[in-house]
């Protein structure tokens, strides 16, 4: 038994490295609860003296008027592999039905590693920390923006990016959440990781206004879109 000892635990090695490889992520879940985002005094600190200057002078103007609010704040090794980042995703200003300005900061070590805007993006709603779902050191983000109402519809549309050395470049788009007056649906959304993941939806809809969302549909492959926001560095 003992000399074939070497060969179990390597089998069981390997097997354990590729189930971790092909590990699921949920990117949206419908019925998850959020969570209300409230910087630390030293985040905040990051964000008023060290942030949001540069923001200022690059975004406001008679359109887009100041009115900060945060929508998430994540962790994670955003821009630097292995690094142990706070990633800040917030409105600055919205411009129109469903439009806006956004910015993004990333925090390390007490400073400010990454300040990002995109002066024609959505309503910022919640954003997520994806575990390197492409397998290259460094984790994605998932964006969740609402387009508000138009002729009687709505809905959530999620852009999922991620850091290409001092860039942030988009990953696809989808659409999470659809709404009209009589029809409400959602999808759940997954990742299967790969060094190029595979994405699949389930169909989720509330037979009544204020119900639970159940699933209806059989989980499919999900083919992202081009995706909505694009966001510049400011240095």
């Amino acid at each position: 038994m003992k000399k074939h000892l070497p060969a179990a635990v390597f089998l069981i090695l390997v097997c354990s490295l590729s189930a971790f490889a092909q590990r699921t992520v949920v990117i949206y879940q419908p019925n998850e609860k959020t969570v209300t985002a409230v910087l630390s005094a030293t985040e905040q600190k990051l964000m008023d003296k060290g942030v949001l200057p540069k923001v200022r002078k690059k975004l406001i103007s008679d359109a887009c008027s100041e009115s900060v609010d945060i929508s998430a704040i994540m962790h994670g090794a955003f821009n630097r592999a292995a690094a142990a980042q706070t990633l800040v995703f917030y409105q600055f200003c919205q411009t129109g039905n469903g439009l806006g300005s956004t910015g993004i900061a990333v925090f390390e070590g007490g400073k400010v590693v990454g300040n990002y805007i995109s002066t024609e993006s959505g309503w910022t709603m919640d954003a997520k920390t994806l575990p390197d779902i492409n397998q290259n050191g460094v984790d994605e983000i998932a964006l969740f923006y609402s387009g508000g109402m138009h002729q009687g519809s709505g809905g959530i549309g999620v852009d999922i990016m991620e850091f290409s050395g001092r860039m942030l470049k988009g990953i696809g788009w989808f659409q999470a959440q659809s709404f009209t007056e009589t029809t409400d649906v959602e999808y759940k959304v997954t990742a299967k990781s790969a060094i190029k993941p595979l994405f699949f939806r389930e169909k989720w809809s509330s037979p009544d206004d204020g119900k639970p969302y159940r699933k209806v549909g059989n989980t499919l492959p999900l083919k992202l879109k081009a995706v909505f926001g694009s966001f510049e560095e400011l240095k």
